[in-house]
């Protein structure tokens, strides 16, 4: 499928419109501090009665909480000259530049306006671009900056917050970084602690035969450079521009069809690109703390072919660190860097792959505007609700070693692990259990002596998943350990195994006095690991839960599953209907139009470009004709026909599509595709499986479909002292995120925001 083809002109979305209006709104009554050359935190403050733009959005000067207005608030009429910072929210500059927007007075000449930045003279930096200036301001410096435009008797001021460039931002303390890889990347030595390096820019070219080649003069076009049309321009040869460097202590690519390679780079306007940002998020979920390889290069023919912009990062792959702020932080500053070189994207669409896709939409979820649209392939819906599913996982293959658990059939461990192959919980264990072990997911090239050991280096590194969102979950009160939210207690295994006679009362019974849990370390202990209740209420309130907020139900989303779900993929079809779940609250899926799931062939290498497509044309039908009514109807009626739930049965040529093929048990897709479920399903719990710590009630006779005698009641509760989980009721602490676009800069938790 191909993406529409449209005339190239700079639109803002109706979502950055909204969020520059409310910034003027918040800051009209603001009175501007006067800043030197540059501005400056240090530099002494002077009330000024010149017309203010205000300040940072997010955090004050100061590093305090807002402004006291209130964003939605109607935006007062306002005629005069306007400041717009393009490429970033105006207190979420990165490094020295910015790409500014000045809007000259209604009916006035852009030419007559003069822009400073502090006490230096920026007009030089601008051009006139569609009746305004607009260009790279250069010359910001950490801390609070002020832009100030004027023209005649009109002046108006912009405080600006920059950032350093490698963070961090909003993310909170820098984490351990133990390797770099920029030699890896070509970059050369790092230069600091930070694994900062020049960034470079390199050619290459698609080949006739599909694949991307270096291009070692980019002025010398070889032979076999294929050709297309990107965005009405025909016949152009397929020359990538790739720029790589680093940012927020992550290495970034951005490529993009490059007609005019090499010479001056300072600018791309002539880019073959259809103004639309592929902005890409790898798949995996480690706890490295190193700076890594991307899984989901840049360089993708499928998309660059095709005229995309496409952007990604080492941060942006969940193999290198399970963080989602930290990726979203990244998508900011990437996004930064790519407007000032190319300008203002119409669109900025996210494309993730299993653990890339639970970053994906999270960040979807706690940043909104960040992208339009998105596509997951494979996904997960977030990384904490599947880590339970993880530990139970190698829990039971630790039990599975034992007599008893060996004596139980690959039927029996599949129906307890609730997946369509017990390979699943197999490849979950042995791909992701280190996430639970300190010391076993660390970088292999960071330095032995800085990662933990219990013995010999208590303080070092620990490389968990809990670890590398420490800045969102707090630490265990009075130690030094990241708090973990991982909790089985009550939870009981093959339930749903047990009710069907697949294993006996026995089986059942042994299965869950000998499961365990892990300790600290991520090692077998006899009990269960049980969660603190304040780390799990944190991890709910901090948004690192999927629960249907944000611009979750807002912004058109397809779900990709690519059918390997009997060969034991981890990443299988559950995780999409999960997620689904959770976001129509157990209505029908026509409740939420802009979620929608496809089931395509595992070797089906056009389902993410297809999907891309897709939303690509779903989105540029809501910005330009999205007609009246709420956000649903709009996305309802937008909605194009090849975007809607759809599956491609084996043997047929095309896929069978309609808003209720998953929602009928005997429909062409339900009867296909069956749709499993995990460890935690398997127990008892509902498809959504959002539940961290269950609640507990005592043993319930009813929840067994099998008659149980009084001896076998008194039995179960032996093996679960403390009572098992209820499945219909809200778990501990299970509530949605409390605010979106927090900034972890100066909280730890959210009773600071309190």
């Amino acid at each position: 499928m191909a993406p529409p083809t449209r005339s190239r002109r700079r639109r803002t979305s109706a979502r950055s419109t909204a969020t520059t209006a409310a910034v003027i709104a918040l800051a009209l009554s603001l009175l501007v501090a006067a800043c030197s050359s540059g501005g400056g935190d240090d530099a002494a403050p002077t009330t000024t009665t010149e017309r203010s733009q205000g300040g940072p959005t997010t955090t004050a000067p100061d590093g305090s909480g807002g402004q006291g207005a209130d964003p939605t608030d109607p935006v007062p009429v306002d005629d005069g000259i306007a400041i717009v910072i393009v490429s970033s929210q105006p207190d979420r500059v990165s490094g020295p530049e910015a790409r500014v927007r000045v809007r000259p007075a209604k009916g006035e000449d852009p030419a007559g306006i003069t822009v400073k930045l502090g006490d230096l003279d920026v007009t030089g930096q601008l051009q006139v671009v569609d009746g305004a200036l607009e260009g790279v301001v250069s010359g910001f410096i950490e801390g609070t900056n002020t832009l100030t435009a004027e023209a005649g008797g009109d002046r108006v001021t912009q405080r600006v917050r920059a950032w350093p460039l490698a963070g961090p931002m909003i993310s909170g303390p820098h984490l351990p970084l133990l390797a770099c890889s920029t030699e890896a990347h070509g970059l050369g030595a790092p230069t600091d602690a930070d694994c900062s390096a020049p960034t470079t820019v390199r050619w290459s070219y698609v080949t006739t035969t599909g694949q991307v080649a270096d291009l070692t003069d980019p002025n010398a076009l070889p032979a076999d450079v294929a050709r297309a049309d990107v965005d009405g321009n025909q016949d152009l040869p397929l020359v990538i521009r790739h720029e790589v460097g680093v940012v927020d202590r992550a290495v970034y690519e951005i490529a993009s069809i490059d007609p005019s390679p090499g010479g001056a780079d300072s600018s791309q306007a002539d880019a073959a690109w259809n103004g639309r940002l592929l902005y890409r998020y790898g798949d995996g979920c480690g706890a490295t703390f190193g700076q890594g390889t991307s899984s989901s290069p840049a360089l993708d023919p499928a998309y660059l072919r095709a005229g995309y912009a496409v952007a990604t990062a080492t941060a942006n792959s969940g193999a290198v660190l399970c963080n989602d702020v930290l990726s979203a932080e990244t998508t900011m500053m990437v996004k930064e860097r790519f407007i000032e070189e190319f300008g203002e994207p119409e669109l900025t669409i996210g494309e993730g792959v299993g653990g890339g896709a639970g970053l994906l939409h999270l960040m979807v979820q706690n940043y909104p505007g960040l992208v339009d649209a998105a596509v997951a392939l494979d996904p997960l819906p977030d990384h904490l609700t599947v880590a339970n599913g993880i530990a139970d996982c190698v829990l039971l293959q630790r039990y599975y070693a034992t007599p008893a658990g060996s004596a139980l059939t690959p039927a029996q461990r599949t129906a307890i692990g609730g997946s369509a192959s017990e390979r699943t919980c197999q490849r979950w264990a042995a791909g992701a259990g280190s996430l639970f072990d300190p010391a076993a997911g660390c970088d292999p090239a960071a330095d032995p002596a800085r990662i933990y050991d219990l013995a010999t280096n208590p303080g070092g590194t620990r490389c968990t998943l809990q670890d590398a969102n420490v800045n969102q979950l707090g630490r265990v009160p009075g130690g030094s350990f990241a708090a973990r939210p991982l909790d089985n207690v009550g939870v009981q295994y093959g339930l749903e195994a047990f009710n069907d006679g697949t294993i006996s009362f026995d089986e059942f019974t042994a299965l869950n006095e000998a499961v365990g849990g892990l300790d600290p370390d991520g090692k077998p202990q006899a009990p269960r690991h049980a969660a603190d209740p304040v780390a799990v209420q944190t991890a709910y309130e901090t948004g690192r839960v999927s629960t249907g907020v944000g611009d979750q139900r807002k912004v058109p989303v397809i779900e990709v599953d690519r059918d390997d779900d009997a060969s034991g993929a981890p990443n299988d079809r559950f995780r999409a209907f999960s997620l689904r779940d959770r976001l129509t609250l157990g209505a029908s899926a026509k409740t939420v139009p802009s979620f929608q799931v496809w089931s395509r062939p595992a070797d089906d290498a056009s389902a993410g470009p297809d999907a891309v497509a897709a939303v690509d044309e779903w989105a540029t039908a809501l910005v330009e004709e999205p007609g009246g009514g709420s956000r649903s109807e709009q996305l309802e009626r937008t909605r194009p026909t090849d975007a809607v739930d759809s599956c491609t049965p084996t043997g047929s040529s095309s896929p069978v599509r309609g808003t209720d093929v998953w929602e009928e048990e005997d429909g062409p897709c339900a009867e296909a595709f069956p749709i499993g479920g995990d460890t935690r399903t398997a127990a008892g719990a509902p498809r959504s499986d959002d539940v961290l710590k269950c609640q507990l009630k005592p043993v319930d006779p009813d929840d067994y479909e099998r008659r149980l005698t009084d001896a076998q009641i008194a039995e179960l509760e032996q093996v679960f002292p403390e009572g098992v989980c209820d499945w219909a009721v809200a778990g501990v602490g299970q509530s949605s995120p409390s605010m979106t676009d927090r900034t972890y800069e100066d909280v730890e938790s959210p009773a600071d925001l309190a």
